[in-house]
């Protein structure tokens, strides 16, 4: 059975209220972070970029049961907390999708990573299916993806190297391969002409092109 195939994305933090440490009067330590920031444009991912619409999770996190890990470095060996124990608490707000984990004792290297700015990045696992999830268009003469409404979400954290060093989303060469292929497929439903164009304003690659002919004629 084919695994299904995840979605990466990091960031570096435009601003220090996206990744710090919060000691509280209790004793607690707690990992304070932005997952993903809303309608931050990306770099260019290959012909087109992208953002995260507001709102983009909230059918997520309204359902049941939400297991979703906090990891850093997306390394499962790794773990930071978990929602289902109760260690990792996340919510839509007007900036993003915020999470607010407590690290257990033995990842105070980690803590300390944050505090001092060695790690300055956040970053989230999640799948994009159906027409709900996704949408491209043209604006300024650059491709432009839409993620409206994630299908599934399973981990969120603190990243050490973003893909992208900049403040805006990126996506991680893992995961590529899942936003390209949307990118195609979105492709091959527009007019030769229509192409023509796109490739022109957005340097799209041959193979990109080839592609999308390949699935027009399936």
């Amino acid at each position: 059975m084919e695994l299904e195939r995840r979605d990466y994305r990091d960031y570096e933090v435009a601003d220090t209220d996206e990744l710090f440490v919060e000691s509280r009067a209790d004793g607690g330590t707690f990992i304070v972070g932005y997952a993903a920031v809303w309608n931050r444009l990306s770099l260019d991912l290959g012909g087109f970029r992208e953002r995260i619409l507001p709102g983009a999770f909230d059918a997520v996190l309204k359902r049941g049961s939400l297991d979703v890990k906090a990891l850093f470095n997306h390394d499962s060996n790794m773990v930071l907390g978990r929602s289902l124990s109760g260690t990792l608490e996340l919510s839509s707000d007007d900036k993003g999708l915020r999470y607010v984990v407590s690290p257990p004792e033995t990842r105070a290297d980690v803590v300390d990573l944050i505090r001092r700015r060695d790690v300055t990045g956040s970053s989230f696992a999640f799948t994009c299916k159906g027409k709900s999830c996704e949408s491209f268009s043209t604006e300024g003469g650059q491709t432009i993806r839409e993620i409206r409404e994630v299908s599934g979400l399973y981990d969120v954290g603190p990243v050490l190297t973003p893909a992208y060093p900049d403040s805006s989303v990126g996506v991680a060469a893992r995961s590529y391969d899942v936003a390209k292929r949307s990118y195609e497929e979105w492709l091959s439903t527009q007019a030769p002409e229509q192409l023509a164009q796109i490739a022109r304003r957005s340097l799209v690659s041959d193979a990109a092109l080839a592609a999308a002919l390949r699935l027009r004629n399936v």
